[in-house]
């Protein structure tokens, strides 16, 4: 017996397919939470660590008004700064590491588990958030913190650019 269709009934569609959970690759899984907390921990007391020789050459000066001590100190500050900027950013060109995710032994890449290039990491995941947050401030930054809770356990700047950390 043939099934009888109703000639008034919606039309059907296709559902539409589910996408794999992430890591679409199943190369390695996703970086924890914790990890990636203590990667950023580091990260920003590595550049803190800059501001030693300021702190060491301003307390070590005999007293004296000599601005060449100042001078120096801020030199080397930037000098500092500058140098582990630019580390950090051959890091992130070759490997999607930060000296923080690498001694971790996490990495960045893209959702469908390629290389995250320099433009995409450092532009979409650093730049466009850092002005989105200077202009909104806690609006942003604290949401963007917090989509790390969610299952994917990707922040508002990974959806950004499309990547996720995984283990290295």
């Amino acid at each position: 017996m043939e099934e009888m269709q109703n000639p008034y009934a919606a039309p059907g569609a296709p559902l539409p397919s589910v996408p794999p959970p992430l890591p679409a690759t199943g190369q390695a899984d996703l970086a924890g939470r914790g990890e990636r907390l203590l990667a950023r921990i580091i990260d920003q007391l590595l550049y803190a660590a800059c501001f030693l020789p300021f702190l060491a050459l301003i307390l070590l000066r005999d007293g004296s008004r000599h601005g060449g001590f100042v001078s120096l100190a801020l030199l080397m500050v930037l000098a500092a700064l500058l140098g582990l900027f630019v580390y950090n950013l051959s890091l992130l060109s070759e490997s999607g590491q930060t000296v923080g995710k690498r001694w971790l032994g996490i990495r960045i890449v893209r959702t469908d588990g390629s290389d995250a290039d320099l433009g995409r990491v450092f532009g979409l995941r650093m730049c466009v958030p850092w002005l989105i947050g200077f202009f909104l401030g806690p609006l942003f930054v604290l949401p963007d913190v917090l989509f790390i809770f969610g299952n994917e356990r990707r922040c508002l700047h990974d959806m950004m650019a499309d990547t996720i950390v995984v283990d290295a």
